[in-house]
């Protein structure tokens, strides 16, 4: 049993830090109601504290444009393939390594962020075209529809990237977000490979396929560089174009998957490449894809074409993407002609 006199000691203690407790959550406040004068006043200023420091720091340590292209694929027998490898390491680094921002809603610090949502819709379109193609071409015959994984994985790469959880149509209808179909996608694309390491399918390597995927390549770069051509058209004379960011990095995001997607069917279409003498166009032509890729101005400019001072960084780009379509042409022409 404590000592009477002990007793009372700890509770003065005890009341005493209670009261230096409250007097020290309480004279912030009232400081600072002596400041402002009112809640409401408080309210405001905590709001766009929230606002100016939320966003703009929240979206600067959210961005990241990614143009690395130094990455390695390599699978790990020849029976399976570096381009659907590549196509799921894309998916992967754009979904799990990083952020999906082109769904995210206001209340993500990202959502005020254009140039990494363009450019992660820009590679992501670059994936989902080059998986429609290869699965129109390269899984044929196959007994059950469920084990048709590139055509699984075109199908969900085909999802709009900028749905989030609610239909466009009806904000009240839940749908699956794109992301969770893109991850399924790349399940499949995993599983594809999977099936080529089994030998329960193939991958037939010809010249005929390879150009059918470089003029699918040529007719999607073709359509964005008509839209980098109207950009400038429309608004080249305009002091200032709050959209040419946003087709830029759409089309610079494009040329990095085709670029990285290139890379990767050259490793296994190499023999045919090397007997069709197409390699030297093939190294131009990702050279100039890279090039397109690491073009990153500050800031976007849409100036006259003819201007002394105003850069046209659409046109800079839309130069490279030109360049890229004659060389798709030209290979797909020549391997599409071989009777390898």
């Amino acid at each position: 049993m404590l000592n009477p006199k002990l007793k009372q000691a700890l509770v003065d203690t005890k009341s005493a830090l209670i009261s230096w407790s409250h007097k020290l959550s309480l004279r912030p406040l009232k400081r600072l109601m002596e400041l402002f004068g009112s809640w409401w006043q408080i309210i405001a200023i905590a709001f766009a504290a929230v606002i100016f420091l939320y966003y703009p720091l929240g979206g600067w340590l959210v961005e990241d444009i990614d143009t690395d292209t130094n990455v390695e694929i390599s699978p790990a027998n020849e029976s399976q393939s570096a381009t659907a490898e590549m196509m799921s390491y894309l998916i992967r680094r754009e979904i799990n390594d990083k952020i999906w921002t082109p769904n995210l809603p206001f209340f993500f610090p990202s959502y005020f962020l254009d140039n990494m949502p363009n450019f992660q819709l820009g590679l992501m379109s670059g994936v989902s075209n080059l998986a429609t193609s290869m699965a129109a071409k390269l899984e044929k015959n196959i007994a059950a529809p469920e084990d048709n994984h590139l055509h699984n994985a075109a199908k969900l790469l085909e999802y709009p990237g900028t749905i989030w959880m609610f239909s466009p149509q009806n904000k009240l209808v839940p749908v699956p977000s794109a992301h969770s179909q893109y991850r399924k996608a790349r399940k499949q694309l995993i599983k594809y490979n999977q099936a080529l390491n089994e030998g329960s399918i193939v991958f037939y390597r010809n010249p005929k396929d390879l150009a059918y995927f470089l003029r699918r390549m040529k007719a999607q770069l073709h359509k964005t560089t008509l839209q980098l051509e109207t950009q400038i058209r429309e608004e080249s004379s305009s002091w200032y174009d709050n959209q040419a960011d946003n087709v830029f990095y759409q089309a610079r995001g494009l040329a990095y998957a085709d670029y990285m997607l290139l890379k990767a069917l050259s490793f296994d279409y190499k023999q045919i490449l090397v007997d069709t003498n197409t390699y030297s166009d093939w190294t131009i032509l990702l050279k100039t894809l890279e090039s397109a890729a690491q073009l990153s101005p500050s800031i976007v400019r849409n100036g006259k074409t003819d201007s002394l001072t105003a850069p046209n960084h659409l046109s800079n780009l839309g130069f490279y993407l030109y360049k890229a379509q004659n060389l798709l042409q030209k290979l797909a022409q020549q391997l599409g002609n071989n009777q390898h």
